[in-house]
């Protein structure tokens, strides 16, 4: 039939498709974005995700384990080994709630909070400041138009 695609295997890839190339250099900007804030944040001894545990839970304390792991789209088992590694660094807390544990930030963790995310706030500007304010909210309006329609 005419209108079937090709077979995968012998479809060849067509370079310049928009969506091919706005996707690379979203992955590309993502991975050098990434490769620079965890330079940063190896002068505090936190990954990434550490950090992305501090500023969630900093922003909305008293998190369960379970919204915390739904919010950062990661597993159970990834935040689990998170928690115990920023737990035995005084980070983190858990506090009983009725039958739940919520997550809260010691008083180590919040000066961490204030500290790292201000500096990481202040740096994404820098790094968008290439983009009018127009073009940033644009930019954010698009991906969001994609990150809804990709789940």
């Amino acid at each position: 039939m005419a209108n079937t695609p090709p077979h995968p295997a012998h479809r060849r890839a067509r370079t310049g498709r928009p969506a091919v190339a706005a996707w690379l250099r979203m992955v590309r900007l993502t991975q050098q974005f990434g490769k620079a804030w965890t330079h940063i944040l190896k002068a505090h001894d936190l990954s990434p995700a550490q950090f992305n545990v501090i500023a969630t839970i900093g922003g909305q304390p008293g998190l369960t384990q379970g919204d915390l792991s739904k919010k950062l789209l990661v597993t159970q088992g990834n935040i689990s080994q998170l928690l115990l590694h920023l737990i035995q660094r005084d980070v983190i807390e858990r506090r009983p709630a009725g039958k739940e544990k919520r997550l809260h930030l010691t008083a180590h963790g919040q000066a961490l909070f204030n500290e790292l995310v201000p500096s990481h706030e202040d740096w994404l500007v820098e790094q968008f400041s290439s983009l009018t304010p127009e073009e940033q909210t644009q930019l954010a309006a698009m991906l969001r138009r994609l990150e809804h329609s990709a789940t």
